[in-house]
């Protein structure tokens, strides 16, 4: 240690020896320091778990233990709903139990879709927003997918399940039956046992999920209607897969067809809602339907000096070249301005055909934006021609509706001809003009070319009638209350039991004053408490 210190003392100004000193004072007062901790006190010398107290700097301080980290290029488990999931391939074994024991064609077909829907739930991690859609979905085919209540596997124990394979599990847990037995809710499901307005459709079914269920629950067009319509895709896929039901496999490929025409019209209809009427029929309906007090607010969007140039320009555009003439279109002779001749409300109309504007319009459109210039452009049109038709939704005023034969030619933009397809309905109100053609009043909703309204629809929240034991009122009993003193009637009838002590019945003004009429205000002499007026109403004072 001197060493130590010399070296270090002959580098500064203090001498070796007082720097000597003052480390060996200091290590000093540290172990008596030390002494004075690790002593034991009075009463307690015996050492604690058998070993001598040491001292706190030897005391050995226990590690702790690293988390080992999970790698980084661990996968999660997959939920069967990504874009390239493929079912794992079966064994011989399975092929053989599913073919000649699960789904064999001699088998009903109610038991074994049954079947198949709970194997294809228990085969697939659905969240609460696919769970919700996939029952309604089979609710739609009749199937009861209601939670059963005091049963499943949240109260077995371990002991329960002994002896049970992961079938007898399964079937314990599913929720997904066809009703087979009358009771409460039953008519709102298929019964095998009473078929009648009953049919196997997958692509009916499909269908109607597509065009009222799943527009209501999501978005229309949006990310989670396309996740709706790839989980029906995907159970379509797994009855396919497994030939559930080899008797129906054209009904399940062409509602796998629905299921595309689901992605790809919903998005082209959601646009095509957003961008009608169009600049030309809202020019037009500015400059004819002056008397319109719907038009009030929109007055101030455009001028009527530039409704009736886009109007005009429009119309002798299409007039003048063989846009229309080829397909079929005959306008009237030209008379003037163009005017309403009708006028049809509330109406629902369904696309026949589509005519696009040829290479000789959009010359014309062009050379006529060159002058116009940009701001006030005039996008070049076409023609669409539309039948009158019955949006089957349910209301009753629907169901006995007749149309006439007869289909109308109506303008309308490009852009928005060519988001339209063959098929597309639409409630709307059109007006006629007298060149032979008309335009888009006002538009109210669209719909797809596979739109189907199921009757089941009007099944979801339906209870079964209960007997009420209750009479009805009559002239011998206005109130409907029990002979036996029993109900609501004799409740209101009966005298109401009084705890509080009798008060007089008198006037309100029980002393007026002279000249003040009896039932007025009260006086500075009137009694506080409670009375009756004149029509034995109480009244607190």
């Amino acid at each position: 240690m001197s060493t130590h210190v010399q070296d270090f003392a002959s580098s500064g100004d203090v001498p070796a020896e007082v720097t000597a000193a003052r480390l060996s004072s200091d290590n000093d007062n540290a172990a008596a320091h030390g002494e004075e901790e690790t002593k034991p006190s009075d009463g307690d010398s015996s050492p604690v778990d058998g070993k001598e107290n040491m001292p706190l700097a030897e005391t050995a301080v226990p590690k702790k233990k690293k988390r080992s980290k999970k790698s980084k290029g661990q996968k999660k488990r997959p939920t069967g709903f990504e874009e390239y999931f493929c079912d794992p391939p079966i064994t011989p074994a399975e092929y053989e139990e599913e073919r000649k024991s699960i789904y064999p064609p001699s088998r009903p077909f109610v038991d074994r879709i049954e079947e198949c829907i709970q194997r294809y739930r228990a085969r697939r991690r659905f969240d609460s927003a696919k769970e919700n859609l996939f029952s309604r979905y089979l609710f739609l085919g009749g199937i009861d997918t209601t939670t059963r209540q005091f049963q499943g596997t949240a109260s077995l124990t371990s002991r329960d399940l002994d002896g049970l394979d992961k079938d007898d599990i399964r079937d314990i847990a599913a929720n997904d039956y066809v009703q087979r037995k009358p009771g409460m809710h039953a008519s709102r499901y298929y019964n095998p046992n009473k078929p009648e307005h009953w049919d196997v459709d997958f692509t009916g079914v499909a269908a109607g999920f597509f065009s009222e269920t799943l527009m209501r629950l999501t978005t229309p067009g949006a990310a989670d209607y396309a996740a709706g319509v790839d989980l029906v895709s995907n159970f379509l896929k797994y009855v396919d897969l497994h030939d559930v039901c080899p008797e129906y496999a054209e009904d399940i490929k062409n509602a796998q067809k629905i299921c595309q025409k689901a992605r790809e019209e919903m998005p082209l209809l959601v646009q095509t809602l957003l961008l009608l009427p169009g600049n030309f029929s809202f020019a037009a309906r500015r400059v004819t339907c002056e008397d319109d007090d719907d038009m009030a607010w929109a007055r101030e969007l455009m001028d009527e000096k530039a409704a009736r140039q886009n109007i005009g320009i429009v119309m002798s555009i299409l007039m003048s070249s063989k846009c229309g003439h080829e397909n079929g279109i005959r306008f009237k002779e030209l008379a003037g301005f163009p005017t309403v001749t009708k006028t049809i409300t509330q109406q629902a109309y369904e696309v026949v055909s589509i005519v696009l504007p040829n290479d000789e319009c959009h010359a014309k459109f062009k050379s006529i934006n060159k002058y116009l210039g940009d701001a006030n452009a005039i996008k070049p049109c076409g023609f669409f021609q539309v039948k009158p038709s019955v949006i089957r939704d349910g209301w009753e005023n629907t169901m006995h509706n007749t149309v006439e034969d007869v289909t109308y030619n109506l303008v309308m933009e490009e852009e928005i001809l060519a988001l339209m397809k063959v098929g597309f309905k639409f409630k709307m109100d059109i007006c006629l003009l007298n060149y032979g053609v008309g335009f888009i009043k006002n538009s109210v909703d669209g719909y797809p070319t596979f739109y189907e309204f199921l009757p089941q629809e009007l099944m979801w929240g339906y209870k079964e009638p209960v007997v009420n034991p209750r009479p009805g009122p009559s002239i011998h009993n206005p109130t409907g209350s029990f002979e036996g003193g029993d109900g609501m009637g004799d409740f209101l009838n009966a005298d109401l039991e009084d705890d509080a002590p009798e008060v007089d019945a008198s006037p309100v003004n029980a002393f007026p004053v002279d000249g003040a009429p009896v039932g007025s205000a009260l006086v500075d002499n009137a009694p506080v408490g409670s009375a009756f007026g004149d029509d034995e109403i109480e009244w607190a004072l």
